[in-house]
């Protein structure tokens, strides 16, 4: 177990050994911090405050250091940055790699990826993430295996979900909420024409990046849209989901069933039939919520809501707002038709249906490092491993990603700090300058998890194939244990029962009432 480090000569030593930084740098930050901050050498955390400051170290990685830890910084030819999220199955990390490419590391830990339905669904759905290449979606850049660490490299995003924004201005100006849409529907469009189906889209679901300046009007009409999803990500990398739970979802065809603010009629009824015209009616819903101000059915009882969502029209944005353009409302209309049938067939016919209220705005920007960009095109291997056939080794039994000690460094000549003070001088030479980054940089697992704190809301992308070929047979489970679509199942079934027992009854007391015999037949008897 590692042991946290007392005075800033043992972090300096930890942090030659890390490879963060060369020696001759943690060297001269040393020397630095003690002319600016005189003092003695125990003030740890005054040392690592001092590096983060100056951008020597990220929070995560010189929190890691002063822990006791120097290994695990490393995974390919990515360096560990910070960590943006962490589960029962797995974690997220924000990373760079050797070219400059920031991205988010998915990183399978090593007790799921002994299982092979999770490792072959992990595998499978990375592969298809790779083939997905759009502007407004977020797309996996490589998927891999590191030192028996499964991975997969994210494009990373800076930026807000709409959610948030709508939390903080309520309603937008339609102009925008076309923009956003027209974006929106082009993502769907390349999901479709890869046989996907997204299933889950709502405003926590849609990223825009850039955020709004500070100090310049709060708009989204610089904004470039990217879609997200929750499914696999949600699963392996999301702590509120129970491990047993967790491994038997990953199994399950349809098992995220959608948000019932915008599931379309078809979805509740079996999400697993569901196409991308269920995607087009989860958009018109959230094109009212963001010209409205709400979901077209914000209902409270679930079974309520799914009601009203197979039979009642939505109240139209008249109601809410008078500046709409003729013609608009009759594209919403489509969009939120009852039958899959009724509405738009793709997304492109959507899209060009709201053409005509285009006003402009940004132009979605490359994010992509080029040299990155042509490392990916000829050396990142995107092929996923073969499963395993021999059982993995152990490892740590800690409740985090697996650890491997990294490779033993060749030799160099020591070259000793210069003494500053009385304070002990930090043994900079146990570990060489490492060479120049490049793209086949050894592999080193990443860290241990530590409890610190994690920055809002973690990204990630998972898409369902249309064939269901992908998904592996759905595991028993006891009766006892009803899911939410048990439950909203049994309820619609109680509904129908009551319903037709109260029907049955209501027309048995009609038969059975007597007829009135009429005055003239009472006198005469």
């Amino acid at each position: 177990m590692a042991t946290p480090v007392t005075t800033a000569a043992e972090y300096c030593t930890l942090l030659v050994k890390s490879r963060l930084l060369p020696p001759e740098e943690v060297s001269a930050q040393y020397h630095q911090w003690q002319q600016e901050k005189p003092g003695p050498d125990d003030r740890v955390d005054s040392f690592r405050r001092f590096l983060v400051a100056r951008k020597c170290l990220t929070d995560y990685q010189a929190a890691i250091v002063q822990r006791g830890r120097a290994d695990g910084f490393f995974l390919g030819g990515y360096k560990i940055l910070d960590r943006i999220g962490k589960g029962q199955m797995g974690g997220v990390y924000k990373a760079v790699h050797n070219f400059g490419q920031v991205v988010a590391l998915k990183i399978l830990s090593a007790s799921r990826a002994k299982n092979p339905q999770v490792l072959g669904r992990f595998q499978r759905e990375a592969r298809l993430l790779t083939q997905l290449d759009h502007p407004n979606v977020v797309r996996a850049f490589q998927v891999g295996e590191s030192g028996g660490v499964h991975f997969i490299a994210m494009e990373h995003i800076e930026g807000e979900t709409l959610a948030d924004v709508l939390e903080r201005r309520k309603r937008l100006p339609w102009p925008e909420v076309v923009r956003l849409a027209t974006q929106t529907l082009d993502g769907l469009q390349h999901l479709h024409e890869r046989r996907m189906v997204h299933r889950d889209l709502k405003p926590a679901n849609i990223m825009l990046t850039p955020e709004p300046a500070k100090g310049k009007p709060d708009t989204t009409l610089d904004a470039t849209v990217k879609i997200l999803d929750v499914g696999l990500g949600r699963e392996l990398f999301d702590d509120s989901v129970p491990e047993s739970q967790a491994d038997a979802k990953l199994t399950l065809e349809g098992s995220v069933l959608g948000t019932p603010d915008y599931l379309a009629p078809e979805q509740a009824k079996d999400a697993s039939t569901a196409d991308i015209r269920a995607d087009l009616y989860s958009l018109g819903c959230l094109v009212h919520q963001c010209v409205a101000g709400n979901p077209p059915f914000p209902e409270s009882n679930i079974m309520a809501q799914m009601l009203k969502h197979a039979t009642e029209k939505a109240p139209p944005l008249s109601t809410f707002v008078s500046d709409l353009p003729n013609g608009f409302q009759q594209v919403l209309d489509k969009l939120l038709a009852k039958t899959p049938e009724a509405r738009y067939q793709t997304p492109t016919e959507a899209a060009l249906a709201l053409k005509r209220f285009t006003t402009g705005g940004a132009a979605p920007a490359p994010n992509l490092q080029p040299a990155f960009k042509d490392w990916l095109e000829s050396e990142s291997q995107l092929e996923a491993p073969k499963l395993p056939t021999a059982r993995p080794a152990k490892h740590d039994s800690a409740p985090a990603l697996p650890m491997k000690p990294p490779a033993p460094a060749p030799k160099a000549t020591a070259k000793a700090a210069p003494k500053v003070g009385t304070a002990p001088t930090p043994a900079l030479a146990s570990t060489p300058t490492p060479p120049r980054a490049v793209p086949t940089a050894a592999p080193i697992p990443v860290p241990v998890p530590v409890p610190l704190p994690l920055p809002p809301g973690e990204i990630n992308v998972e898409l369902v194939a249309d064939s269901g070929a992908l998904m592996a047979p759905e595991p028993d489970r006891p009766l006892w244990q009803p899911d939410r679509r048990d439950w909203i199942m049994l309820a619609v079934g109680a509904s129908g029962v009551l319903s037709a027992v109260g029907l049955g009854y209501g027309m048995a007391r009609l038969l059975r009432r007597k007829p009135e015999r009429p005055e003239s037949d009472a006198g005469s008897s």
